[in-house]
């Protein structure tokens, strides 16, 4: 690892749908909710040991001396925003983040660094309610967030030198239970106290003691299917807040048969809640063969 007294994470928020806000509400009433999403930024910066660097209009740039701070805050901040929507109303603001780990100076030429413009850059590239990270980031976060965090592509950030940057994503939904003390509703429905993987002659039970496993074909993974069309670290499961969230990482995707529902949904480089009983097959083979297929059991 770098010297972090050199190197720091640098993260960008960006307030999701600002132009529509200043359409529809007028600018005094937009400037309001941006400056008020912001500070909700801002202040789980300080709270997790971070530094305001700059707001610029809809967006803010902190800085963090430590990797793992910087991915809770960046949880905090999604997790907070769900709950808030605009004066009582069912339109809810969401915010996209970026993290890049890099070199930094410790004064204002900071903001037009390369580690800035590449932090700003994942930020633009990230979905609303989605943190994107660098290569850089993750090679440097404790391994809990390492766990949650997802290959999303080798990407082009520099068009002159035609550099690529590989970017992953933090998974918020799953840590911000770690990251952030209050509790955000969930769907009764989807509420479960744990879940049950089982394949063949073995079984492992997701809860809140054992809140993260990994599935694949590899020996290191806690729940091992030996397919040939299965990943080494195929897919990873989180238990966060009663819910139980599988997280696809491989290159032949996961097909999940819903004891419930009658089509099989497709999961390739995606998340998606698990919710009562059913069967996962690795790779989306055409047909289920019981001999590698997992069932799963809520509890």
């Amino acid at each position: 690892m770098r010297g972090t007294s050199n190197y720091q994470v640098i993260l960008f928020a960006d307030v999701v749908g600002s132009m529509e806000l200043y359409e529809t509400l007028g600018d005094s009433e937009a400037r309001r909710i941006i400056t008020d999403c912001l500070a909700v930024a801002k202040q789980s910066t300080l709270d997790h040991s971070g530094n305001i660097v700059a707001e610029l209009g809809d967006e803010v740039m902190t800085m963090f001396p430590d990797p793992g701070d910087a991915a809770a805050a960046a949880c905090e901040i999604h997790a907070k925003m769900a709950e808030r929507t605009v004066d009582g109303n069912d339109r809810q603001l969401r915010m996209r983040i970026g993290l890049h780990y890099g070199p930094v100076s410790g004064h204002n030429d900071d903001m037009m660094s390369e580690t800035a413009k590449v932090a700003h850059w994942a930020a633009s590239n990230a979905k609303p309610e989605q943190t994107l990270g660098t290569g850089a980031v993750i090679d440097v976060l404790p391994q809990i967030y390492q766990a949650v965090s997802r290959f999303v592509d080798d990407e082009t950030w520099n068009f002159i030198s035609i550099e690529h940057v590989a970017i992953y994503e933090i998974i918020w939904d799953v840590e911000s239970v770690t990251a952030y003390s209050g509790e955000i509703p969930t769907l009764d429905s989807q509420k479960c106290i744990g879940i049950t993987f089982s394949s063949r002659n073995q079984s492992v039970t997701l809860d809140s003691e054992r809140p993260i496993i990994s599935i694949g074909r590899g020996n290191e993974n806690d729940l091992i299917v030996r397919h040939d069309l299965a990943s080494r670290q195929h897919l990873s499961a989180q238990f966060s807040r009663g819910r139980c969230t599988i997280t696809d990482n491989s290159t032949n995707g996961t097909a999940i048969y819903m004891d419930h529902d009658k089509t099989p949904h497709e999961l390739k480089r995606d998340t998606f809640v698990l919710v009562g009983s059913g069967k996962i097959m690795l790779g989306q083979p055409p047909e289920i063969d019981e001999k590698y297929v997992i069932h799963y059991q809520s509890v």
